[in-house]
């Protein structure tokens, strides 16, 4: 397929001072907020990979902190000393729906330093299991439509984005209907297997990955456009139930990491996103779109989704 890879890092910039040549002396732990087997826990091992080599070798340590709703794994690197040694892989928007929805009571992204941007994709797929026979979104409302309790949604966290985008799925589907949440989409898999739920929201790259192996059947996503890797698949705009949304994520490290160990692994994420290996990974296997940026547009995204959703997060929380 044709690569989509964007490296908007410049080389200049990313240039780390002679302070960090040392970088690391031990091994980085990579924590995740979520379980194993999930898209981000994926993102996390194949970046292991070739982060270790840009390092020159250095270990690599991925440790799923799954929890409250990314809190876990949040205050584990929060707490952390401000080494460069424990950073944090964070679906971003995700800091910003559960500060609205009082997970969290400060808005981490001011508090943590930004390493580096990895990559994006579209936030929401909708899926059926094959067992139901609903191969479409029509069926799937048809469906709901005959029960009293409505449509049930199996999706990976209580609260945020997440909860807010199933209230608008139903509202647009004219449907009543109940959110299932899971500490993470791998239960909530489970849960739709077992036919406990009718549909799954989850991410995009779990979507496509549970579709091809033939367990489910790809209903929509939230991109802006179909995705020529599931062209089939109806975005969220064109059944007019919901928005339009990407998820972009990003490596995170505790307050006050010194700018040379930042500068340091900035540059080494940025040359590991290069590596073929790991762009097929990503692309091919996972449904991600690698799209490195600097800290400061990492930041810069947060404050603009906060800007953007923020209102519409808190009400919901509200209501």
């Amino acid at each position: 397929m044709k690569r989509r890879t964007l490296l908007s890092l410049p080389v200049t910039a990313m240039a780390a001072p002679a302070l960090a040549q040392g970088f690391p002396a031990r091994p980085i732990r990579l924590v995740v907020p979520y379980p194993p087997g999930g898209g981000v826990d994926g993102q996390a091992r194949g970046l292991a990979r070739s982060l270790s080599a840009a390092l020159g070798g250095a270990t690599i340590i991925v440790e799923n902190r799954a929890g409250g709703s990314t809190r876990i794994g949040t205050d584990e690197v929060r707490r952390a000393a401000p080494d460069g040694l424990t950073l944090l892989l964070m679906p971003a928007i995700a800091w910003v729906g559960f500060f609205h929805s009082r997970t969290f009571d400060t808005k981490v992204w001011e508090e943590m330093t930004p390493i580096a941007g990895t990559a994006e994709t579209p936030y929401n797929f909708l899926a059926a299991s094959r067992a139901s026979g609903h191969d479409s979104w029509a069926k799937v409302v048809e469906a709901a439509r005959r029960r009293p309790d409505g449509l049930r949604v199996a999706g990976p966290s209580a609260g945020g984005i997440i909860e807010l985008s199933v209230n608008e799925i139903l509202q647009g589907a004219g449907v009543n209907g109940i959110y299932a949440p899971f500490q993470g989409s791998a239960p909530a898999h489970a849960a739709l297997l077992a036919g406990t739920v009718d549909v799954q929201i989850l991410p995009f790259g779990d979507g496509l990955g549970q579709m091809r192996a033939g367990a489910t059947f790809g209903l929509a996503m939230s991109g802006p456009a179909r995705d020529p890797r599931a062209p089939e698949i109806p975005t969220f705009a064109e059944l007019r139930i919901g928005s339009t949304l990407m998820n972009s994520f990003s490596i995170w490290g505790p307050a006050n990491v010194p700018m040379p160990i930042v500068q340091r692994l900035a540059q080494a994420i940025s040359e590991a996103a290069r590596d073929a290996e790991f762009i097929a990974f990503m692309e091919d296997r996972q449904g991600f779109t690698v799209r490195v940026r600097d800290g400061a547009a990492v930041r810069q995204e947060l404050v603009d989704f906060d800007r953007n959703w923020g209102p519409r997060l808190a009400a919901s929380a509200r209501g």
